[in-house]
């Protein structure tokens, strides 16, 4: 068995409070739903109870692990550094616009360009890895395995010397555990059962006292963490030069199929290879009827799934709305994108390097489709 199968102990396997229980009172927590619905005698079975009181307790339940985590790193010879977070942040700490950081809730996330790319339950380290954490109540883990690609993509970039290792933390009764990727050790816990403690961290204020700290050196600040900078929105430029460069075909799919494409993928989803204009687009959608600024539909490859790669266009309409279509086997599928997410934030950078160069005919796209995207990582 490999070192890195760091062994559960009962503290942390029974959720054992006792040792911890003052601190779970320092971190910042969101009460104001579940308060609201307790107050107003809301059935403790209704559909809005059981979600805000589910939700409530998963942030709980996090901060219960990352005290234990705590104290386990304290004890455990090989892990070398612990990031603290939450009330162990450095107050005097500001949040800058990129880089791996505390957020104003007090979480470890890399932001680029004050956006967040992604978050990081717990942060430890030994002499050859980096170990991210993830928790959570939830049975079903499909959409927790999801997020671990990207997790795990964006470290390796962040420490190439290193290997990425993940700790997940779960609790009984979880669903689909064969499903987690090899680098992952799986804990699992008793659930959260005191609804005595929950009630008096949701109301009672009197409860809060002084923070006990463990000192030791191995707990560091996020500033503390020497790792390689990763330029989210430069990166996306340099795979779309790139990937225009070949002197013979319209797009060079070989410089797709390295293994540090196959990161890039985790990380971005979609990598943006051009745009084709609406005449021309037409002949590929004939039921297209948006009406794109500037005339331009971007143009990405995007990973659909584990096994599948490929064409997904972007309109950004001239009332500002943003949509992602994508045709499928069964027909043209239409989503709207939020406004403030990173994909808006990715097309406004895009927009602004897309050249004439960087323009595609129908029949380049249609093409492309016919050899496919057969990528293999």
């Amino acid at each position: 068995m490999s070192l890195h199968h760091f062994k559960i102990n009962e503290d942390i396997e029974q959720l054992n409070l006792e040792k911890i229980k003052s601190n779970l009172f320092q971190y910042p927590y969101t009460t104001k739903n579940i308060k609201k619905l307790i107050l107003n005698d809301e059935p403790v079975d209704s559909a809005n109870f059981i979600a805000a009181y589910t939700s409530f307790k998963g942030e709980v339940f996090e901060n219960i692990i990352y005290e234990h985590l705590i104290n386990y790193a304290l004890n455990e010879d090989q892990i070398t550094a612990f990031v603290l977070k939450g009330p162990y942040q450095n107050q005097s700490l500001k949040y800058y616009k990129s880089g791996l950081m505390l957020d104003i809730s007090a979480q470890i996330v890399y932001k680029s360009a004050y956006k967040d790319i992604s978050e990081f339950d717990a942060l430890f380290f030994t002499t050859d890895s980096v170990y991210f954490v993830e928790m959570s109540t939830s049975k079903k883990t499909d959409s927790l395995v999801k997020r671990l690609y990207k997790k795990s993509a964006l470290l390796k970039m962040l420490f190439p010397h290193l290997t990425v290792r993940a700790l997940i933390v779960l609790t009984e009764g979880s669903k689909g555990l064969s499903k987690f990727p090899s680098y992952c050790t799986i804990w699992i816990t008793k659930d959260i059962e005191d609804d005595e403690l929950l009630h008096k961290i949701i109301f009672d204020k009197k409860a809060k006292k002084l923070l006990f700290v463990q000192k030791h050196k191995k707990f560091i600040q996020t500033y503390k963490v020497k790792y390689e900078k990763f330029q989210y929105f430069q990166t996306l430029e340099n795979i779309l030069t790139i990937s225009r460069q070949h002197p013979k075909y319209p797009l060079d799919l070989n410089c797709f199929k390295s293994q540090q494409m196959g990161l890039y993928f985790d990380i971005f989803t979609k990598l943006y290879i051009g745009y084709i204009n609406e005449e021309e687009f037409l002949k590929l959608v004939p039921s297209y009827a948006l009406k794109a600024r500037e005339g331009k539909v971007v143009v990405t490859l995007e990973k659909i799934n584990t096994k599948l790669y490929d064409l997904v266009y972007y309109i950004k309409e001239k009332n500002g709305k943003l949509k992602r279509l994508y045709v499928a086997k069964e027909g043209v599928k239409i989503k709207d994108k939020e406004l403030d997410g990173f994909t808006n934030a990715e097309i406004r950078f895009i927009f602004n390097v897309l050249k004439e160069e960087h323009l595609f005919q129908a029949d380049d796209l249609l093409e492309l489709k016919k050899i496919g995207f057969g990528f293999k990582y």
